[in-house]
C-alpha cells in the first residue's frame, strides 16, 4: 500500500526538514567556537565599551573624513565652487578634447589615413 502526500502536506514536510537540517548544521558548527581556551593560552582581558566602539566607528568615520578632504581639498584650494548646482567648466578634460563631429575627417578612398586608428593587419 503506497500512500501519496498531498502537495502542501509535501511542501510543508519539505520546509521543516530544511529548517531543522540548517539549525541543527549551524548549532553543531559553532559548537567548537564555545570552547575553552587551551591550557597554554593566555587568558585575554575584556575589552572596554568606549574601545570598542571608538575603534568599530571611529575608524570608518576617521577613513571617511580623510577621504572627503582627500577629495574636496584641492578644489577648495583652487577656488572652485563644490556646491551641488555649481555652474561647471567647459575647458575640462575628462575625456579628451571636445571637437565637432565636423573637425574630424572621415576616410575618402580605402587607402586614405583619415579617421580612426589605421589598424593593419
Amino acid at each position: 500500500m503506497t500512500t501519496t502526500f498531498s502537495q502542501p502536506l509535501r511542501r510543508t514536510a519539505l520546509v521543516l526538514v530544511t529548517g531543522l537540517t540548517s539549525v541543527g548544521l549551524s548549532l553543531a558548527l559553532a559548537a567548537p567556537a564555545s570552547a575553552e581556551p587551551s591550557e597554554g593560552w593566555p587568558v585575554s582581558q575584556p575589552v572596554d565599551m568606549l574601545d570598542a566602539v571608538l575603534l568599530l566607528a571611529g575608524v570608518p568615520i576617521l577613513l571617511f573624513v580623510v577621504i572627503a578632504a582627500a577629495v574636496y581639498l584641492p578644489a577648495l584650494v583652487r577656488g572652485e565652487r563644490i556646491a551641488p548646482g555649481a555652474p561647471h567648466v567647459e575647458n575640462q578634460w575628462l575625456g579628451g578634447p571636445r571637437k565637432s563631429a565636423g573637425e574630424l575627417a572621415g576616410p575618402d578612398a580605402a587607402t586614405s589615413e583619415a579617421g580612426g586608428a589605421s589598424g593593419r593587419w
